[in-house]
């Protein structure tokens, strides 16, 4: 499957040298007691949506969970021979970036519309004055929320992987 540049979503694949065989065992245990550190689940609530012998799917259970985190929903598979791959997906906090991008546009905004003084404070800048206002509103609501998921692709893609190293070996 082929991944956008600002897709929310991510995979690849893990080699083991061997894989064991109860490889997806190992990992719903870690889900379950604990998916970023063993024993806590109170930043990293997340449940095993199903599993069998080859593959295991678990998702984020609550909105701290995927706001904090992102690893929203995640697919792990037996490939061929010793590698597990993965695809993962952090649709629900790139939807949470978004919509706190566009609350602090419209709280800025508001501010300079209705605080007294503020819409002279920004006419004080000359003619780029709105114009400025409305491009770094505009790329701060519409554009940052976009390069935080292309940012962010990266590090889950690398905790998912460091996570299923550590509970694959254990």
């Amino acid at each position: 499957m082929a991944l956008g540049f600002f897709s929310s979503a991510y995979e690849g694949s893990i080699e083991f040298d061997p894989l064991p065989t109860d490889w997806a065992d190992r990992m719903a245990r870690r889900i379950e007691t604990g998916l970023l550190s063993p024993g806590s689940r109170r930043r990293a609530n997340y449940v095993v949506r199903s599993k069998s012998s080859d593959a295991v799917a678990f998702s984020a259970d609550d909105f701290l969970t995927s706001f904090n985190i992102g690893m929203n929903d995640v697919e792990l598979r037996r490939a061929d021979g010793n590698r597990i791959a993965y695809h993962g997906s952090f649709s629900r906090w790139a939807a949470y970036a978004a919509i706190q991008g566009l609350v602090v546009v419209g709280a800025i905004l508001v501010i300079v519309l209705l605080w007294p003084g503020e819409r002279a404070e920004v006419a004080r800048y000359g003619v780029w004055g709105w114009p400025l206002l409305i491009i770094l509103l505009a790329f701060f609501g519409l554009v940052w929320p976009r390069l935080l998921v292309v940012i962010h692709r990266h590090f889950a893609a690398r905790a998912l992987e460091r996570i299923v190293r550590e509970a694959v070996a254990a």
